[in-house]
């Protein structure tokens, strides 16, 4: 282990619990191109820590992201404005949209804040589904309106619409 980095490794499926921190493939990019899929988060040259998390038989990947000014994060550090963001969760049909040659590294304090949290951030995505829901249902609210249209689960309302 290198100092200043735990390194869990995606490609061997060494999970915590029932989370595991993976990259996203190009054949996810290839499929959601930014063209037409403007709120996901496309980073290609430094992408994202994803957080594999599954919710109802529905597979999750949820980016760990800095600069986050909104309520819709499980912070791994506050201070910093960094955390998991629920806003841009994608939905992955299957581990073939996963890209097992990188290996992601968190640094350790990132990686403390999430350590045995997988409950907490398991009920903290379905919650945030619930609340993208009852926006959606209701677009007359300008707070509901600036929800869904920054929240990439716009892209998945079919994959999403059997989560309670």
């Amino acid at each position: 282990m290198n100092r200043g980095y735990l390194c869990l490794y995606a490609k061997e499926n060494e999970m915590i619990g029932n989370k595991r921190f993976i990259f996203l493939a190009e054949k996810f990019y290839r499929q959601y191109p930014a063209e037409q899929y403007p709120e996901l988060e496309q980073k290609r040259d430094r992408p994202y820590i994803q957080i594999w998390v599954t919710i109802d038989g529905v597979n999750f990947a949820i980016p760990l992201r800095s600069s986050i000014h909104h309520p819709f994060v499980f912070w791994t550090d506050e201070e910093r404005h960094c955390g998991v963001d629920f806003s841009k969760a994608v939905v992955l049909p299957d581990e073939s949209y996963i890209n097992e040659s990188i290996t992601p590294h968190l640094r350790d304090n990132e990686f403390a804040a999430l350590y045995n949290k997988d409950y907490m951030i398991e009920r903290q995505m379905r919650r945030y589904i619930q609340k993208y829901k009852r926006a959606k249902a209701n677009l007359q609210k300008p707070f509901n309106r600036k929800l869904v249209s920054f929240s990439t689960l716009q892209y998945f309302e079919e994959e999403i619409a059997n989560i309670n």
